[in-house]
């Protein structure tokens, strides 16, 4: 099995909890799927206008161990309540090669949504899916986010902690997920999965809307 190469994106504002020991679950969880390797991309410490936090993204790991470390250590710098340019994430994957998918977790979004759409229509054409996880109920985040997987063929899915914490619904999309990334629509068709027949439905609706 080729190894996939998969890069986790945190560009949430608000100071959640939920969303790092979510990450922490996740990132584990995804390792045991196949040989994946993962970079971690966040916003760090508060620049000097002191409202705009550089990117800030990791090298390449291919253990949960490892990858722990880099998000205790993101966790720690992260500041929280300032602006978040998703558009620097894309940016970023469009300077790497053979990245199977982009998994954005967040809950605001800036930018200009056509902008960045096209960086995510570029994405796609290097093969590359955005996955996008909204936590609230921005009706413009969410207008912008599933443009952004409908240009990419990806998906998009909002998220309540208060639910997901009983449904566990977001271990198993990003589990779909990451069998996509190893071994495309095939690998991701052979799962028995509710998760799976969503992210399959979605998928082929943004790519037959493309």
């Amino acid at each position: 099995m080729t190894e996939a190469r998969i890069i986790l994106a945190i560009t949430a504002e608000a100071d959640d909890k939920f969303i790092w020991s979510e990450l922490e679950n996740l990132q584990a969880q995804m390792f045991t799927i196949g040989p994946v390797s993962i970079k971690l991309a966040y916003f760090g410490a508060e620049g000097p206008q002191q409202n705009v936090r550089p990117y800030v993204a990791t090298h390449w790991v291919d253990n949960p161990d490892d990858l722990r470390d880099l998000i205790e250590r993101a966790r720690a710098q992260c500041v929280c309540g300032c602006y978040v340019p998703v558009g620097d994430i894309l940016n970023h994957a469009l300077q790497e090669e053979s990245i199977q998918a982009i998994v954005i977790i967040g809950d605001r979004f800036h930018g200009e949504p056509k902008t960045v759409a096209a960086k995510a229509t570029q994405l796609a054409a290097a093969g590359t899916r955005l996955f996008v996880f909204q936590q609230g109920a921005s009706a413009s985040a969410e207008r912008a986010f599933r443009r952004l997987t409908e240009a990419s063929g990806g998906a998009f899915f909002q998220f309540n902690p208060h639910v997901e914490r009983v449904a566990q619904r977001l271990p198993r999309i990003v589990e779909a997920i990451t069998h996509f990334a190893l071994g495309g629509l095939p690998a991701l068709q052979a799962q028995d999965s509710e998760a799976a027949m969503m992210l399959i439905e979605q998928m082929t609706v943004n790519k037959l809307s493309k």
